[in-house]
């Protein structure tokens, strides 16, 4: 019985898996952003990798994004002044 629930949420994912459907020019239009925002913080060292899946329950989406640094950016903001 256990594999029969097991089975069907599979078949559910799956369902909800393929009815997502993400233009190129969405994702290169992120990579594009993404890009920008983090190499204020780092130093790329590799394209930066998106990966867009939605929950089984097809209510929301799960982004990961991926990328190497070879090294952080230094800088201070106003958190970093000593207080009295």
């Amino acid at each position: 019985m256990r594999s029969d629930r097991d089975i069907s949420s599979r078949m559910r994912e799956m369902l909800v898996q393929d009815k997502i459907f993400i233009r190129e020019g969405f994702l290169t239009a992120m990579k594009s952003d993404l890009g920008k925002l983090l190499d204020g913080y780092f130093e790329l060292a590799s394209p930066i990798g998106v990966a867009i899946d939605r929950e089984c329950d097809g209510a929301a989406y799960t982004v990961r994004v991926t990328f190497a640094a070879s090294n952080l950016r230094s800088f201070d903001t106003t958190l970093d002044i000593k207080r009295f």
